[in-house]
């Protein structure tokens, strides 16, 4: 009987730990990506929105559009790249997306006129829109399910790092050099990381990875998985109405009623985005050291919405200064402490060979709730154009408008409470494993 050869333990260790800080490339390299996907999506139109509304004579509605054709596309496009993640490999999906979000980021600011910032921005919002959930397929594959919760709240710290960019740093680019500047240099920056990451993957063999069995099929059973909807509606209406204010009406709402300037309201933008980033990544950790349990976060991040929102409309009817709803900005922020919690309990909650579809149908339904509600916002805004006021720089709207959309916010955020109740606790362990085998067939049957 052969003997099996030994390594030696520093050979093997020293094995382990190149493997490791391989493994950690590649996440960073894909992470960057995600980064400048995150950019795009705070950037236009919310940091740029009374620039593109003076630049284009455009009504609101076309400008908060630009959002809405970037949300709706993203949101629809979420359980396809799951599929895609699960077939074709993390790598693969993230370059496609990657070339995608560089072209749209490219040409959007050579864009002469409305038509031609929507194609752009459709080309972003699909480019954006493969890279997330692939990037969650690859940590349960690079790091495990232990890790996984910690590990994806690591990368909403540095994704958000590129929404944060955003707001305030971007803002003072692009008055300083302009929009169109800006957005270009930022469309050379996604291109490099994207070649970097290419040759990374390139180089791991993170490229040939085989094609998996998961399929539309696996939609299916998460849609029929009872235990699904909760998280479902409850992740809807929180992200929707944190998002709508983040990227879509927050730095304008601070011009319009609380006359801040605009480096001002960005800043605030920006607190916002810090805070997301500081308390995703701790929900990570939290979430461990509370024996990995999953609902008090998503309970608390429901909860920080609601309040935020009531306080936003309460300072309102107090006719508050704008600088008094910084601490509502950053109540919104605080929801992001259970990002991490609430995608792992979704991906617990089904089988566990098909993750890259349950968080993209999870990602789904967030950001079609975000596209329908930025488009509900500017409708509400149109609505209060006769009561506009039109200065050299700005349409200015009613203190009413942005009542009535907070109002929107606050049933929203009543509604996510109440679906954050019937959440069904997981522990970090999946309940499909956890099933005997005959229901485990009958559930794949579907």
């Amino acid at each position: 009987m052969p003997v099996p050869e030994l390594r030696p333990p520093m050979a093997a260790a020293a094995g382990f730990a190149k493997r490791k800080r391989m493994e950690l490339l590649i996440l960073v390299s894909m992470t960057t990506i995600y980064f400048f996907s995150f950019f795009q999506r705070v950037a236009v139109p919310g940091t740029l929105f009374d620039e593109l509304q003076r630049e284009f004579s455009a009504s609101a509605g076309a400008i908060t559009g630009l959002a809405a054709i970037y949300l709706y596309l993203y949101g629809a496009m979420q359980p396809i790249t799951g599929i895609l993640a699960d077939r074709l490999g993390a790598a693969k999906v993230v370059l496609i997306g990657g070339f995608l979000l560089s072209a749209g980021s490219l040409l959007f600011p050579l864009a002469g006129s409305i038509p031609a910032l929507y194609a752009a921005r459709a080309l972003v919002g699909l480019g954006a829109s493969l890279i997330y959930v692939s990037i969650a397929k690859a940590l349960d594959g690079l790091f495990g399910a232990a890790h996984f919760v910690v590990f994806l709240g690591l990368v909403i710290f540095l994704g958000y790092a590129g929404g944060l960019v955003a707001t305030w740093p971007f803002e003072r680019l692009a008055s300083a050099f302009g929009w169109r500047a800006g957005l270009t240099g930022v469309g050379l920056a996604c291109t490099v990381a994207l070649v970097g990451a290419f040759l990374l993957f390139r180089r791991t063999g993170q490229l040939a990875h085989h094609a998996s069995g998961s399929s539309l099929r696996a939609v299916g059973i998460v849609l029929c998985n009872r235990d699904s909807w909760p998280n479902f509606l409850l992740s809807v209406g929180n992200f929707a109405v944190y998002f709508l204010v983040q990227a879509t009406i927050g730095k304008k709402f601070l011009t319009d009623y609380g006359g801040l300037t605009s480096a001002a309201a960005a800043s605030f933008t920006g607190v916002m985005i810090l805070v997301v980033m500081c308390t995703a990544l701790a929900g990570g950790f939290l979430s461990r050291l509370l024996g990995n349990r999953r609902k008090p976060l998503v309970i608390a991040s429901v909860a920080c919405v609601l309040s935020g929102v009531a306080l936003m409309l309460l300072l309102l009817r107090l006719d508050a200064a704008g600088a008094w709803f910084l601490p509502c900005y950053i109540l919104l922020a605080f929801s992001s402490i259970g990002s991490a919690a609430g995608s792992a309990l979704m991906k617990e909650l089904n089988p566990p060979d098909i993750v890259g579809t349950t968080v993209g149908l999870l990602n789904a339904s967030c950001y079609l709730a975000v596209a329908v509600v930025s488009s509900a916002a500017g409708v509400i805004m149109d609505r209060f154009d006769d009561r506009a006021v039109r200065t050299a720089t700005a349409v200015i709207y009613p203190k009413e408008a942005y009542e009535s959309i907070l109002l929107l916010c606050l049933a929203l955020s009543v509604t996510s409470l109440v679906a954050a109740c019937f959440v069904r606790e997981t522990r970090g362990r999946s309940r499909e494993s956890a099933r005997p085998a005959a229901a485990r067939a009958r559930a794949g049957s579907l």
